[in-house]
């Protein structure tokens, strides 16, 4: 019998789809594509999500929710909701440093504290150094899940499965899309704007011909996902959220416990070009979890996915396209090692940049020019976490060359051992920046044509490992809780804010011209004016400060004098003169 049915090949290519201009189109359905849909729909505005794999990753990857990530997610009030599905609170976050669960033992640890102890600590230490929001342990699989029920729920949001890109292109005041649609062929998405959130190896990167600066590392690991409640063994020495081990001569690995419950992953180095078919799953977690003697023999319930990964060191060579039709977030732009928990972290911190940006130029808030301040902002952001998370595994280095070439000194009690478990130790305690270089997670700073410069004091230094609370522009503005016991965060607006303190109820309001240039200008302004609340005024430095929707400080001062003043200053932040 004869089929009618046409192949795919030969099917007649259907019209171009006319996203309309109200509406981007995401390329890439993860946790950095599945955050710009719903910033975006925070401030109003319409999505498409073209995603590949029907079903979410199965892989852990990234573990750590950091503080700073969490306060974002607070600002389009999502905080709260994924805090249900991560760790317990009460468990605290504990980095253990071994020779092996065979023979060896801990010589080492960081002790993250639990987040109810983070609460307690934001709570008593109120003076600008801490986050609205501690951070949380929650596998990028579960984060992944959630966020796509989450955005499948806003009718601001239209998730697509199935789609797969192929090649993308600027077009005159457009970009142009090629897409197929798994089992029904290819269509060309027309849309006004395009944000590229599809990994690593990203299709629309190559077809700009955006070149990557870096790229893969020499080493490469086997990952095996496993459950395993043998937790009297695998706590032989204490809970642990991350545990490190070393072999002879070299790094062993590593074991994840991904939900303090029976879920686990092993990090085994692939050495001298072994075939990782080669070796079982239970084998290398065996080894693993062995270190530097005999493989520990652990009980395994279940083995639930397996991989090589090669960590890549990379970061895009430019964000957007030339006219600023398609912007490239997550992997797509930047690439990093595990350590330091930055990759999805500071995917998170793109999407917010480029979602709030693109809703006010589509809101008709800002001019076009702002966009080509995503670049101006985020690139020198992916470049100094890159840079410190090669810092962060440069710790872990050095400890293998510490340990030499006779490793099994550590376990003497001979004073080599004892003076070599002593420097190990120190070296650790000395360099235990991973998950606590606060300047990076909350004190990084946008030198932007955006961000007017405060020019009455000189800029405050940067460091990475510490957090300096400033209202200096560019800056994160610092959280603080005011007198009636709320978070000054839950007073800013969803777009612009504008914070005046006033010493007392009668003093004359500062802010007449920026709220009239504000309307003038067609810019949703809340103004947030705090009375009495002296703590909050010192640590934000001025009596004027006006805030961004991402929380970063576009300006601040001590008054402003005219109309025409305050216009330039709402021209400059929302990129008239870019």
């Amino acid at each position: 019998m004869k089929s009618d049915a046409s192949t795919i090949e030969s099917r007649p290519t259907p019209e171009p789809h006319k996203v309309p201009d109200d509406t981007v189109l995401v390329i890439g359905g993860g946790p950095v594509g599945l955050m710009v849909a719903s910033v975006l729909a925070y401030f109003g505005v319409r999505s498409i999500v073209l995603e590949r794999n029907a079903e979410p990753t199965r892989w852990p990857k990234m573990d750590l929710t950091n503080a700073r990530s969490m306060e974002l997610l607070r600002k389009i009030g999502l905080a709260d909701q994924l805090r249900e599905l991560g760790v317990p609170s009460d468990i605290p976050y504990t980095v253990l440093m071994s020779t092996g669960l065979s023979q060896g033992s801990a010589f080492a640890s960081w002790d993250h504290i639990s987040v109810d102890q983070y609460r307690k600590k934001i709570e008593s230490t109120n003076d600008g150094s801490q986050p609205a929001e501690p951070y949380l342990r929650v596998s990028q699989n579960i984060f992944e899940t959630w966020m796509r029920d989450v955005c499948q729920e806003n009718p601001l949001i239209d998730l697509k499965y199935g789609y797969k890109l192929e090649s993308t292109h600027e077009l005159e005041q457009e970009a142009c899309c090629t897409v197929t649609e798994l089992g029904q062929g290819q269509r060309e998405y027309i849309s006004s704007y395009v944000i590229a959130c599809d990994g690593a190896s990203s299709r629309c990167r190559k077809s700009l011909d955006i070149d990557l600066d870096g790229g893969p590392t020499e080493a490469s690991f086997l990952l095996v996902h496993f459950k395993s409640r043998d937790l009297e063994h695998l706590h032989k020495q204490g809970r642990f959220w991350h545990l490190f081990m070393f072999a002879n001569g070299t790094f062993g690995g590593a074991v994840i416990s991904q939900d303090e419950k029976d879920i686990f992953t092993i990090h085994y180095p692939l050495l001298n070009d072994i075939d990782e078919s080669s070796i079982s799953s239970e084998d290398a977690i065996y080894t693993v979890l062995g270190g530097l003697h005999e493989p520990y023999k652990i009980k395994i319930d279940e083995v639930l996915v397996r991989s090589t990964f090669r960590p890549s060191i990379a970061v895009a060579k430019s964000f957007a396209s030339p006219d600023l039709r398609i912007f490239l977030a997550g992997n797509a732009a930047h690439q990093n090692i595990p350590t330091g928990g930055y990759g999805m972290n500071t995917g998170l911190g793109d999407a917010f940049d480029i979602g709030w940006k693109l809703a006010a130029v589509i809101n008709g808030h800002a001019q076009n020019g702002l966009l080509r301040t995503y670049e101006t902002e985020r690139k020198p952001i992916a470049y100094q976490n890159v840079q410190r998370s090669g810092v962060h595994m440069g710790v872990h280095l050095k400890a293998v060359q510490l340990l030499g070439d006779r490793p099994e000194l550590i376990e003497s009690s001979s004073p080599e051992g004892i003076s070599l478990r002593q420097t190990l130790s120190q070296h650790y305690e000395e360099n235990d920046g991973e998950n606590k270089d606060m300047g990076i997670e909350m004190g990084y700073r946008y030198d932007s044509p955006v961000c007017l410069p405060d020019l009455t004091e000189k800029k405050p230094e940067w460091e990475p490992r510490g957090y300096l609370p400033t209202t200096w522009p560019g800056s994160r503005a610092p959280h603080v809780i005011l007198s009636d016991k709320s978070s000054i965060f839950d007073h800013l607006g969803p777009f612009f804010t504008l914070v005046e303190f006033q010493d007392k109820e009668a003093e004359q309001s500062r802010s007449r011209w920026l709220i009239t240039a504000a309307q003038a200008l067609n810019i949703p302004l809340k103004l947030t004016q705090l009375r009495g609340e002296a703590l909050a005024a010192k640590i934000w430095e001025r009596p004027l400060v006006l805030v961004r929707p991402d929380g970063h400080v576009a300006w601040r001062g001590d008054h402003v004098d005219t109309l025409s003043q305050a216009s330039s200053i709402f021209e400059t932040v929302l990129g008239y003169h870019c």
